[in-house]
């Protein structure tokens, strides 16, 4: 029987081979110097998509094994309680009126069941540096990622967001290829790795229910 973090894996597989083909076809069908140029710059927002992708679809499969656990209001950790609630709510929304303050109430009543249900959804902003995977992971009470990573994603962001705005400031060569689909690949067992801990160590519960 499989279980959840081999859910993680096998994704993390499925991504590692479209990331190696993304990488290996202009060799592998000998493209003319002016088309693999084409391939390696539009290769960056596709390495992008795939590393959001996983990111979203990681903490969908992590969200259906907790709920697969039942784990009552009170046991639920102060984090992944608020964002079950903010999941729901936008607490962003300063809700200026009364009617709108009613209306976030008797949402938040609706949500407090003795059993908390995650909803499988994730706040990327569209735009997955260190800073916003570190507030992914607080929220679901997983270790975050130390700073080692925040270089390289910022460079990705910087050029996977100019060439999709269309702007043609930026070379990208075979090289940073190579180097974001490596930084991809990293993070993305790094994270399995942290999820896998933070399951085993019940991160999920408050530390008054922790066995």
């Amino acid at each position: 029987m499989s279980t959840f973090i081999d859910e993680i894996l096998a994704d993390i597989d499925w991504r590692i081979s479209e990331l190696a083909q993304i990488k290996s076809i202009p060799i592998k069908y000998n493209f003319r110097p002016d088309h693999k140029d084409i391939h390696i710059k539009y290769a960056i927002p596709a390495i992008y998509a795939i590393w959001e992708g996983f990111v979203k679809n990681c903490f969908t499969i992590y969200s259906n094994h907790l709920n697969s656990l039942t784990i009552k209001r009170t046991e639920i950790s102060t984090s992944l309680l608020t964002h079950r609630i903010d999941s729901e709510c936008d607490l962003n929304n300063p809700r200026q009126n009364f009617e709108s303050k009613q209306k976030l109430v008797k949402i938040i009543n609706n949500l407090l069941v003795d059993i908390i249900t995650i909803k499988p959804s994730v706040p990327t902003e569209s735009n997955v540096n260190l800073k916003v995977l570190n507030k992914i992971l607080e929220r679901f009470c997983v270790s975050k990622l130390d700073e080692t990573y925040e270089k390289g994603l910022n460079k990705l962001l910087r050029f996977r967001n100019t060439i999709a705005h269309g702007e043609n400031s930026i070379s990208v060569n075979m090289p940073h290829v190579t180097e974001f689909i490596a930084l991809i690949e990293n993070l993305m067992l790094d994270i399995a790795i942290n999820i896998e801990t933070s399951e085993k160590d019940e991160s999920y519960k408050n530390n008054s229910t922790k066995a």
